[in-house]
């Protein structure tokens, strides 16, 4: 069975490399041969698939042709809010499995924000004739259906079924943030790429926020950058301006679970690095620069805070930590909940894979 996988693969974020991990490890096991359309290529080869230039249209169009399917996902790819280029550059792919009839599956996806008319017209009209749709929290299957799309179903994120690290927690708080601002991306993401667009105030915020967490908690912080060459960038620019003990990391896909998990608590604006918290065990504060995290910390219960981005919330990130630390016990239930909830992911595979094998 022959089959491409469309995301964003072989970028410096690691959270894009860890779902297209576990999405690799489901599509092996079921005896696929995968073609990755990647950023990175010889980095995705490595990986033991065959990877094609995300910038080759001919080989792109020639690998979905002599697909007998075509995964879309997963991770946020149905939104306009990085960049008006997103969709485009993105939905491309399923378009192309369209005009060459190759079944194709939607798979562990994150949708929205949608922000523009036109954004929400190309969503609700490129994913019609998906085998299965399966997103990745009830924001998302809500915006979808809200859309007119059919037959989504709620999973979950596939970085969820990934092995739990080994590795016990030390005491430290791990911090993942990323530069932002409110304002729409106009530019690809990858032209922002060594440049922090934080502006000053909030990068004092958040040293402040971490000072305080860790002078009420007596822990140092350890801030792990999970996009190299951008979060870093970021981490710099706090530790700075701050007082507290604090060490700046810059891990590898395959080392950023265990670096996360080598802590007591997580500060997390990425997404994933709220994904390795609860892989880990970890309690965690979320910072809700988007909308994509009020389900993760709604999932962690008293184990999770959830700080939307703004100076006068960002106060409270000493407290949050204190209020979330007791209650690492409570993690490993709402993991389990997650689990379940993403083998949704391997049923719409699963679905997409038979239809395929009709097919041939």
């Amino acid at each position: 069975m022959r089959v491409t996988v469309a995301a964003w693969i072989g970028s410096a974020n690691a959270g894009d490399d860890l779902i297209f991990a576990a999405l690799r490890h489901k599509l092996l096991a079921r005896g696929a041969h995968i073609t990755a359309v990647s950023t990175q290529p010889a980095d995705t080869a490595a990986t033991g698939v065959t990877a094609i230039d995300h910038r080759a249209l001919p080989a792109i169009v020639q690998a979905v042709r002599s697909s007998d399917a075509l995964v879309f996902g997963g991770g946020g790819l149905l939104q306009d809010q990085t960049s008006g280029f997103n969709l485009p550059y993105h939905l491309s792919r399923i378009v192309l499995a369209r005009a060459t009839s190759t079944p194709f599956g939607v798979v562990g996806v994150g949708a929205g924000p949608l922000r523009t008319r036109l954004g929400r017209t190309q969503v609700r009209h490129v994913v019609v004739g998906a085998t299965g749709i399966s997103a990745r929290d009830e924001g998302s299957v809500a915006l979808l259906r809200s859309l007119g799309v059919g037959h989504v179903r709620l999973g979950a994120d596939l970085a969820l079924s990934l092995r739990e690290p080994d590795r016990p927690a030390e005491d430290v708080i791990c911090g993942c943030l990323r530069p932002w601002r409110t304002a729409r991306g106009r530019l690809p993401v990858g032209t922002r790429m060594r440049t922090d667009i934080t502006p000053e105030p909030m990068v004092d915020r958040l040293a402040a926020g971490l000072d305080d967490a860790a002078g009420r908690s007596g822990l140092p912080v350890r801030l792990v950058a999970l996009q190299r060459g951008w979060d870093d960038v970021l981490h710099a620019r706090i530790a700075d301006r701050m007082r507290a003990p604090v060490t700046l990391v810059s891990p590898t896909v395959d080392e950023v679970l265990a670096v996360i998990a080598a802590s007591r608590v997580v500060i997390a604006m990425r997404y994933h690095a709220g994904i390795a918290a609860l892989l880990a065990g970890r309690p965690a504060v979320l910072i809700g620069y988007d909308p994509k995290l009020d389900g993760l910390a709604a999932a962690l219960g008293q184990a999770g805070r959830l700080l939307p981005w703004d100076a006068g919330h960002l106060e409270q990130m000493g407290s949050a930590v204190i209020d979330v630390l007791p209650h690492a016990d409570l993690v490993p239930p709402a993991l389990a909940i997650l689990r379940a909830r993403e083998k949704v992911n391997d049923a719409v595979l699963d679905d997409l894979l038979e239809t395929a094998s009709r097919r041939r």
